[in-house]
């Protein structure tokens, strides 16, 4: 009975950290994928033609198609298939800013044992383009 026991206590254990380390990894990889994201979509979203003239203007539409995209490339397996981008694009005089909230659901072992099965993850993200050169 003591075997048992033991036994049974020893695999929610490895559960509980199975589950910990998937946790901090999936949440490690929406954030990384999230900064490259909001990156791409402020680089891609200005233009040349106002660079040039002295503005910065950043196109709302263009930046949250190249945000879209960098974060399904970089992401893989089930966080590209459940992960959904939240994106805000503001800009200031000479600030532009992004904002960004990826969220996804991981499965977890010690859910699946309870019968609620996966978890939702949320990471957010505000990235800034000063662009001031001295």
């Amino acid at each position: 009975m003591r075997a048992f026991f033991w036994l049974w206590a020893m695999a929610l254990l490895l559960c509980l950290v199975t589950d910990s380390a998937v946790y901090w990894i999936a949440r490690s990889r929406l954030s990384l994928s999230l900064d490259l994201a909001l990156d791409a979509a402020l680089i891609g979203s200005i233009n040349e033609d106002d660079l040039i003239h002295g503005r910065q203007l950043a196109r709302a539409d263009q930046a949250e198609a190249w945000a879209n995209a960098i974060l399904k490339k970089n992401l893989s397996g089930m966080l590209a298939q459940s992960a959904s981008l939240n994106f805000w694009l503001t800009q200031d005089k000479d600030c532009v800013v992004a904002k960004g909230q990826v969220k996804s659901r991981v499965p977890f072992l010690s859910g699946a044992l309870a019968g609620k099965g996966s978890r939702e993850i949320s990471v957010s993200r505000e990235l800034s383009y000063q662009g001031r050169y001295k």
